[in-house]
């Protein structure tokens, strides 16, 4: 307001100065004038009296944090600096998390399932390495509202089917269109590694379903050999397949192997790491990992658990093996993040941690499964995943517990220090219905 008025003021002059000496004057001095005004202005945020979740382990009771710019400058338990004309946030009795990170799911990607037209995560073919679901990124879908509501601010866009389905990416969840979301573009690729179990209700016998297992790698085996030979030709003619290979096979990108099955994951580690060594391998789904933990410990490999609100796979496991399968591989060691598949489903995200804390995690290691796990394994964790100084002002402020759906309300977002807005289609039915009938 300031500036405007001083803008008008020396504008009106300018007007009725004759003197060419004059307005010049009056040009630098409105100049110096807007830059002065620029300089007392602030873009920062304190947060206050609230507890801070890190995200890597630490809980900081009636503490400080401060926003800056959209970055993090300060969160401890006593502010020592003075801020003028900073905003400020009352969070007595509140909880404040770094904004949750929803890995292997497609929201954004999709939008009605049983409407082909607005599902955008698949193609057809068995290889498509090329295909990126960053470009198919709708950032005006009505999911991606409902899953922030719940503190989720980051999405990892991940294409399905065929043996490999193409390259994810991590976005955020409010933007104005794809390339403002993009956070880590084609950071990963995906593979489906083809099943091991041999099943008596298939229709065939043991030895078919074998040699069927057999050619699915064998095609595998024979595509990434192509791809790289592909890379170390001196001028091949272009091939978009091959050329996306080139990041995963010198361990620039992740490949991060879809499997649920212990032989599966042991027979996929072992081809990588025998045949193809720079691979960088993620693993996901994984439900029977909790089965090989000596071997997983062994070679360091981090695991996306999809969907732990389900039934185990084997008949003879305890029903509620899957609760028990996140505390069994964080106690030995194994860097483990949480995700729900899906589009709709993903918004449920924080409650399986909460679900994994009522079988052996503490609430900051399974929020930490879901925030800077994520993050590190996504190669993006020098900026979100955890409550520090120096890192995107990405966070929630909840009114208790984020792990808790009798709890998790949000009070507040933040997605670079920019507000996010809470309001869905969902609230906006629920706030409808419940006027009319005086709930």
């Amino acid at each position: 307001m300031l500036a405007l008025q001083i803008w008008t003021t020396i504008a009106i002059l300018l007007r009725n100065t004759k003197s060419k000496k004059m307005k010049k004057l009056q040009f630098i001095l409105l100049l110096v004038t807007l830059k002065f005004c620029a300089l007392g202005q602030t873009n920062t945020t304190i947060i206050q009296n609230g507890t801070y979740h890190l995200g890597n382990g630490q809980v900081i009771e009636n503490g400080v944090l401060v926003m800056e710019n959209g970055k993090i400058t300060f969160v401890g338990s006593e502010l020592k600096v003075l801020y003028k004309n900073a905003k400020v946030i009352e969070a007595k009795g509140k909880h404040v998390y770094p904004g949750l990170i929803a890995m292997n799911n497609y929201m954004g990607l999709n939008e009605i399932d049983a409407v082909r037209a607005t599902r955008d995560y698949s193609e057809t073919g068995l290889f498509n390495p090329n295909v990126r679901s960053v470009i198919a990124y709708n950032t005006d879908s009505k999911i991606l509202p409902t899953a922030s509501f719940n503190g989720i601010l980051y999405t990892q866009a991940v294409p399905v089917g065929g043996i490999i389905s193409g390259s994810s990416s991590l976005m955020k969840m409010q933007a104005w269109n794809w390339e403002d979301a993009a956070v880590a573009i084609d950071e990963g690729i995906h593979i489906n590694w083809p099943s091991m179990h041999l099943s008596p209700y298939s229709g065939e016998d043991a030895e078919k379903q074998l040699k069927r297992t057999e050619e699915s790698i064998a095609k595998i085996e024979t595509f990434f050999s192509d791809a790289q030979q592909y890379q170390l030709a001196p001028n091949p003619d272009f091939n978009a397949r091959m050329h996306a290979m080139k990041n995963v096979l010198n361990g620039k990108q992740t490949l991060y192997i879809h499997t649920d099955e212990a032989k599966g994951i042991v027979h996929a580690i072992n081809f990588f790491k025998t045949k193809f060594p720079n691979v960088k391998l993620a693993l996901v789904g994984a439900s029977e990992s909790y089965m090989i933990i000596d071997f997983l410990k062994e070679f360091n490999i981090p695991i996306i658990l999809n969907s732990i609100h389900a039934l185990p796979q084997k008949k003879a496991d305890d029903v509620d093996q899957p609760y028990k399968t996140p505390a069994q591989l964080v106690a030995a060691g194994i860097k483990v993040v949480l995700s729900k598949e899906g589009s709709w489903e993903a918004r449920n995200l924080p409650f399986l941690a909460g679900t994994a804390v009522a079988y052996g995690l503490t609430k900051e290691q399974a929020l930490q499964c879901i925030s800077l796990n994520a993050a590190q394994v996504l190669g993006v964790d020098n900026k979100i995943g955890s409550l520090e100084v120096g890192k995107d002002a990405s966070l929630v402020i909840c009114e208790g517990d984020i792990l808790d759906m009798r709890t998790n309300v949000l009070y507040a977002a933040f997605i670079c220090g920019e507000p996010v807005n809470l309001e869905n289609e969902q609230v906006i039915l629920a706030r409808k219905y419940k006027e009319k009938y005086g709930f």
